[in-house]
């Protein structure tokens, strides 16, 4: 199994502090940082199917050197952020939301200048990237992260899922946009605690919690409900997973309303009920079991218990067909087979040989092989895997237009939420997330409800006619499951809003609510701003950069910037040596230790919290002896340019001609070292002729020739290059000693007359 992420072994008792020193990528020891993740809390407020939750990290440096610490973390997929409030040591500090590469520059200019910053970045589903830049020794910053969440009812269980830990993903993070620093690295020796609160109100006061993740206490007030773990701490190597049991009351469809800009937008949430509307006639339905490496031990097992629930649920009219994969797909029949008791039969026995040993998550080559089994009419794809893949977009884009649906099950303790949910909503699927310690036939009983569902044609009818809607069109209604619509109006609703819905059958059923206004007039803007997240997507570039930046939201086209200018005899006089915060090992991983009953499910305060007081892999199985049996992820250096096999034949000088600006990112590439070293001297424009154009040479030697230093020009052409072709990144040390370089030695003069000369240059290719 190939895995990208950097997974790093805790060193024995016997070792020297000069072993730990060496510092590197799995095989080699870890390099002690003094930057530290000092505490995480998460708190929150759910309020029905609305609310916020606050996550606060508290970093510390404790090193002699001024430091850049790095962490990327996980939140729900679905997560909206609503604001960064920052504390460092007494002070607090406030930054924007701006276009992305207007805030990359910014930051760097700041961190190469000895100012402080801090940017946070979407790195992907559910994945952002917070960079506290020039922390000097001794200080300590605290990051308070406030987002808001949209959860859905299934059923009579609300299930709230908080990420805490990325476990190790197969392909190149790369690929998927992620920069070198971005990748988020693994050790066994890390132990990162949180502490949790959260209040459960409105129609949520009087439900029944239970967690199969972890061990909590309950506080029943007359206004809310108050939950806690029931130790001080909890480790963060698994997700925090809350199943909220509401009465038919409490799960009753809801609507509310708010100003936003010239208008209103409204919400209404509905969760149909179609019981005794399923569709009798036959399936046609592709198994997929993922038997990777990642998913031995828990997972595995789950999905062993997965396959034989479907098999009790198939009808002797469907046709199914069985995949399973790890770096290569197999499919156990040729073909959709009936689900008669011979085929039945022969599956079962298949699956009680299945095992995590089949090598990578290649999920993109067992779906296509699924595509490939339709005959004719629909075909549904029910897909098991802990989802720890790279290539999310890739293959949420190959399912969408793939014409299938695709359920998904994430099975284990910190699943991939946006995989799994990706391929789910894309296609017009559902998805279900079930922990170790919980039912695996229920789920899929649920899911076989679904995929036995009549389709349904839905319309909803607002008080007076939107000027936009989201969805344009509905298209997924399962019974049971909240449906949340979106609209924007031109003025203040009035009167109900309803859903209608015709069956396959051609029964008729609606359900009406009244919109109400957005209760709390200090976060009125939560709602209108979780409506503008929800449009992103859909929007070309340009569009989706006006509208984040109008509604202050992180999104993969914009980035939270905070700029902390310091004066003169107080900047960083040294650039800032990197500390990336490194991950928990995600519980039961590859089959490392096991969560299985660590975690009672029934609400309690346990007193004996020792067993859960140790990570999951000293707790459940012995540590392993050596990286030998771990053998997953390549060594990286995350410290070096990395670029795929893709770039790098992208790259490669023969294929361009001379003074194009692929040339001079070939330039670039081989010289990370010399531009990084800010003792070595800059390159004349003689040893760069061959990678600039005529003109634009001509123009820097006249410059040269009017008086400027060589090198101050040199210093500006490279920094322009860099502000207008970001693609092609350097090292961060490279950027940020050409970046200081320039802030020294370009008078705003020069840099005014180098800026749209190669602005110009890097337009043609």
């Amino acid at each position: 199994m190939s895995q990208t992420s950097v997974l790093k072994f805790p060193p024995s008792p016997r070792e020297t502090g000069a072993s730990r020193r060496e510092g590197g990528t799995m095989n080699e020891r870890v390099k002690p940082q003094g930057c530290v993740l000092r505490a995480t809390a998460i708190s929150g407020r759910l309020q029905g199917l609305v609310g916020e939750i606050t996550i606060a990290q508290t970093y510390q440096n404790a090193e002699a050197v001024n430091i850049e610490a790095v962490f990327t973390f996980p939140t729900p997929v679905e997560a909206v952020l609503l604001g960064v409030d920052i504390r460092i040591d007494d002070r607090v500090l406030r930054g924007r939301v701006l276009p992305k590469r207007q805030a990359e520059n910014a930051y760097e200019d700041a961190v190469s200048g000895g100012d402080s910053a801090i940017l946070l970045q979407e790195a992907g589903r559910g994945l952002y990237t917070v960079n506290v830049g020039n922390l000097l020794p001794g200080q300590t910053a605290k990051l308070t992260y406030r987002y808001a969440l949209l959860s859905v009812w299934n059923g009579d269980t609300l299930r709230l899922q908080l990420p805490t830990t990325i476990a190790p993903r197969y392909g190149d993070p790369g690929r998927a946009g992620l920069q070198p620093h971005q990748i988020p690295p693994v050790d066994l020796a890390a132990e990162n605690r949180f502490s949790l609160e959260l209040e459960l109100g409105g129609s949520l006061r009087q439900a029944t919690v239970e967690s199969p993740s972890h061990r909590i206490s309950v506080e029943v007030g007359a206004e809310m409900l108050r939950v806690r773990l029931a130790g001080d701490r909890g480790l963060m190597d698994r997700d925090f997973i809350l199943n909220i049991r509401g009465s038919a009351a409490a799960r009753a469809a809801f609507g509310l309303c708010a100003p936003d800009r010239d208008g209103w937008v409204a919400l209404a949430s509905f969760q149909p009920e179609l019981s005794g509307h399923a569709d009798a006639g036959g399936r046609d339905c592709v198994l997929i079991a993922d038997c990777s490496g990642s998913m031995a031990g828990d997972s595995i097992a789950q999905t062993r218990a997965a396959l034989l629930a479907i098999f009790d649920r198939l009808q002797p009219a469907d046709r199914f067909n069985l995949i399973a994969f790890g770096s290569q797909p197999r499919a156990f029949f040729n073909g959709l087979h009936p689900a008669d008791d011979r085929g039945v039969a022969q599956a079962r026995a298949l699956v009680a040989g299945l095992d995590a040993n089949l090598g990578g998550t290649e999920i993109g080559a067992a779906l296509q092989l699924a595509y490939r089994q339709r005959q004719g009419q629909p075909l549904d794809i029910l897909l098991m895997t802990d989802g720890e893949a790279w290539n999310v977009e890739d293959l949420v884009g190959e399912a969408r237009r793939s014409g299938c649906r695709v359920f998904t099950v994430g099975v284990g303790a910190a699943v991939a939420e946006g995989l799994v949910r990706g391929l789910a909503e894309t296609t017009g699927g559902a998805c279900e997330f079930v922990h170790p310690n919980e039912d695996m036939a229920a789920r899929i009983v649920r899911h076989f409800e679904r995929i036995r569902a009549p389709r349904a044609e839905a319309a909803m009818t607002w008080p007076v006619e939107p000027t936009r809607r989201l969805p344009k069109q509905i298209k997924r209604v399962f019974s049971g499951d909240t449906l949340h619509l979106l609209a924007w109006l031109p003025t203040k609703p009035e009167g109900p809003a309803t859903l209608n819905l015709t069956l396959s059958d051609g029964q008729r059923l609606n359900q009406t609510v009244v919109l109400e206004p957005w209760p709390v007039a200090e976060t009125a803007d939560t709602l209108p701003r979780l409506a503008a997240a929800r449009r992103i997507a859909q929007l070309s570039a340009a569009d989706a950069t006006a509208l984040a930046v109008e509604y202050q939201l992180v999104t993969p086209h914009t980035h939270f910037l905070m700029v902390d200018v310091r004066a003169e005899g107080e900047k960083a006089t040294e650039l800032p040596e990197l500390r990336t915060v490194p991950h928990m090992l995600a519980a039961g991983w590859g089959g490392v230790g096991s969560v299985v009953a660590a975690a009672p499910r029934m609400v309690a305060m346990e007193p004996d919290l020792d067993d859960l007081d140790m990570p999951a892999f000293i707790r459940r199985g012995p540590v392993p002896p050596s990286p030998t049996p771990m053998a997953a992820p390549a060594p990286i250096t995350r410290l070096n340019s990395q670029v795929s096999s893709r770039d790098k034949a992208i790259f490669d000088p023969s294929q361009y001609p001379t003074g194009s600006p692929l040339m001079f990112v070939g330039w670039f590439q081989a010289n990370p070292a010399r531009l990084a070293d800010p003792k070595q001297p800059l390159p004349t424009l003689d040893e760069l002729a061959d990678a600039l154009p005529g003109d634009l040479l001509a123009r820097l030697r006249e410059l040269v020739a009017q008086g400027e230093a060589e090198e101050a020009v040199v210093a500006a052409l490279l920094h322009a290059f860099l502000q207008h072709r970001p693609e092609y990144w350097l090292p961060r040390n490279a950027s940020r000693t050409i970046r200081a370089r320039c802030q020294k030695q370009v008078s705003a003069t020069l840099a005014a007359v180098v800026e749209p000369l190669v602005e110009t240059w890097c337009a043609t290719g």
